[in-house]
């Protein structure tokens, strides 16, 4: 498959993306935010390779196909119907589960903005800022 040529309309997301995702991480902010240390930074570093992999093959998909056209064909099979319905199923439990653990509706709204259109992206960040916060809210590691 040929390369596609890189454009502004490919690119502009990803900068969104990117200048989001800088605040993202600055409004979360902690200190013991990136200790790697025991179980818990175990997952975490689990998880930073997970996302960022998943960003690299995400870029690299966009560099041979358009998003929305391949979508458009996708959305015309029946499946493809039915496997975008789960992903946003996921994304607004997702959005949800934003709210369970900041009980802020406005940093919910913030997370939204990304989830939305980057699912799994900006949900994995999520839970890479808010580990600790996720497993202390669901009692594990007591």
């Amino acid at each position: 498959m040929k390369k596609r040529e890189l454009r502004a309309d490919g690119l502009i997301p990803w900068a969104v993306f990117a200048v989001w995702v800088a605040v993202a991480i600055a409004i979360s902010w902690d200190d013991r935010q990136f200790a790697l240390s025991g179980p818990v930074g175990f997952a975490k570093v689990v998880l930073i390779a997970v996302w960022l992999g998943f960003l690299a093959y995400s870029w690299h998909c966009m560099r041979y196909e358009n998003f929305v056209k391949s979508v458009r064909e996708i959305w015309d099979k029946y499946w493809g119907r039915q496997i975008i319905v789960d992903l946003y199923i996921s994304v607004f439990l997702s959005i949800a589960l934003v709210f369970l653990v900041t009980g802020s509706i406005w940093q919910t709204l913030f997370w939204s903005i990304a989830m939305i259109p980057f699912a799994n992206q900006a949900i994995l960040l999520f839970v890479i800022l808010y580990l600790d916060e996720i497993i202390a809210m669901l009692g594990l590691l007591g």
